[in-house]
């Protein structure tokens, strides 16, 4: 496998030492490779390196500014650090070279929406939509959009789309996840929160994810998942009627009764965490005698 090839896949791995070590030595050969320097950009990027990020991507805007794949990759450097007024100067710029720069158009219209121009950015979306409509790009936007709208059976369709399109299976898990934790189905985010971890094991932040939904779905949490599926306000007039029927009956220990329940379920709600955790730290630790008496 030649070195370009190989500098995609660290990328791709998420090794990206090794990638950069590639990159360095080709530079001292090719000083002036635009390409180089965005997959620089690129690695620090996803290491949340911005400053380091903008840098390489203005060394390659110095060889060449009329490159738009520059204009993009800096542009989401903007983005990500919330300069959005330097965000949308380099999106404009590159669909200025390029109006159908599908990549930048989805950016571009996730800027907009962002900043509350919700409107304009679907128009955008629809617009890249029409230019590349299995795009797993466009797709995946689609879905956050349905999802912050709660429109859930349009959600599930992008899902849907996108095990026809070229988008990898794990990130397609990974939207899932985001799926039915969004619905409060935290035993099926779980499930698939297991199969994104099978598919990359050294991901961290999935595993963090995954401990997590282990927690939720934890019989502790049995009052956080009913309160997820019901409404704080509704939750505050369903106590608030009970006590007053019970004022009004006279059933003042039945009260007194109904509001030690519910203060004592809001503590057990508040401190589930902290329990939770202190178990598996017990558990840690019992585990550990046990092996040690063993061996």
């Amino acid at each position: 496998m030649e070195d370009r090839s190989l500098i995609s896949f660290y990328i791709d791995k998420g090794d990206y030492e090794k990638a950069k070590d590639l990159i360095f030595g080709l530079l001292k050969e090719n000083p002036y490779d635009i390409s180089l320097y965005l997959n620089l950009a690129l690695i620090e990027i996803r290491e949340k390196n911005l400053k380091k990020a903008e840098e390489y991507a203005k060394q390659a805007l110095s060889i060449d500014a009329n490159h738009k794949g520059v204009w993009a990759v800096l542009g989401k450097i903007y983005h990500l650090k919330k300069e959005y007024s330097q965000a949308e100067k380099c999106y404009l710029q590159a669909l200025k070279i390029d109006s159908a720069f599908v990549e930048v158009l989805v950016s571009y219209s996730e800027l907009l929406i962002e900043t509350g121009f919700v409107e304009k950015g679907l128009d955008i979306l629809k617009y890249a939509q029409s230019l590349e409509p299995t795009n797993s790009l466009i797709l995946q936007n689609e879905f956050y959009v349905n999802l912050y709208q709660m429109n859930y059976q349009k959600a599930n369709e992008s899902i849907r789309k996108l095990f026809s399109s070229t988008m990898d299976i794990e990130n397609i898990y990974v939207l899932l996840i985001l799926y039915e934790y969004n619905r409060s189905n935290f035993k099926k985010a779980y499930e698939y929160a297991k199969l994104a971890f099978k598919e990359r094991p050294t991901d961290y932040n999935l595993l963090k994810i995954m401990e997590y939904l282990k927690m939720i779905n934890s019989p502790l949490f049995f009052i956080n998942r009913l309160a997820s599926k019901i409404s704080s306000e509704l939750l505050y007039i369903i106590f608030v009627r009970i006590s007053l029927i019970l004022y009004l009956l006279k059933q003042y220990s039945a009260l007194t009764i109904w509001s030690v329940f519910v203060l004592l379920i809001s503590i057990l709600s508040y401190l589930s965490t902290y329990i939770y955790r202190l178990i598996q730290y017990i558990k840690k630790i019992f585990t550990r005698v046990l092996n040690n008496k063993k061996f």
